[in-house]
């Protein structure tokens, strides 16, 4: 037994599919299914069952769960807790970012809050899609992000930012083509769930206001 199948059960249970509990762990539906199995091997019960297309927990996995949820919780508490305290001796920030974020909004941000504290701050940049940056921030793994808003996580606040404006190229074809510009609403994200270092609630109060 290992850590990640008390993640992906975790995660399977919240979803009740194998599909949608993948999809959020960023892994494969075998992958997730054979973890499944293994872990069910290993404690010589069974686990779950599939009802309506539905997946259920049986008598054995509602045991089994709240055993794994207290792991989980004492394993995510003592990461946070090193985190926060490495944080606070460095003044560091964690950040998750969408690249164009990373390159167009956060560089003059962390500069104009660094001339108001008249302090250095370190960044931690995170490069992610907009789900992992939101699910890391919800995991306490990320002080706070920058992102578009996604669904499933109405215990994080999203705050707008700014708005993005995506023009699709297609190299020499684009002076052929009518491409579709879009527009998306890019969002300050974080958690009130976990302790964050003094730094990082500053960054995230110098933005929000």
């Amino acid at each position: 037994m290992n850590l990640n199948q008390l993640y992906y059960f975790n995660e399977l249970v919240k979803q009740h599919q194998f599909s949608s509990a993948a999809k959020r762990l960023h892994i494969s539906q075998p992958s997730l299914s054979n973890s499944i199995k293994t872990l069910e091997k290993e404690l010589h019960y069974n686990l779950i069952e599939r009802r309506n297309g539905r997946i259920e927990l049986t008598e054995y996995g509602q045991i089994f769960l709240g055993s794994a949820d207290s792991i989980i919780l004492t394993l995510e508490k003592t990461k946070n807790n090193i985190n926060h305290t490495k944080q606070i001796r460095n003044n560091t920030i964690e950040i998750g970012c969408i690249p164009t974020a990373r390159e167009n909004f956060l560089p003059h941000i962390t500069s104009a809050f660094e001339k108001e504290n008249s302090s250095t701050f370190h960044y931690i940049y995170h490069n992610a899609i907009s789900n992992q940056i939101c699910l890391e921030v919800q995991n306490g793994n990320f002080d706070l992000g920058v992102c578009s808003k996604t669904d499933n996580y109405s215990d994080l606040n999203f705050i707008p930012l700014y708005v993005e404006n995506t023009v699709f190229t297609a190299s020499k074809l684009a002076s052929k083509l009518e491409l579709p510009q879009s527009t998306r609403t890019i969002y300050l994200v974080y958690s009130t769930k976990h302790q964050l270092s003094q730094p990082a609630q500053q960054l995230i109060d110098f933005i929000a206001n």
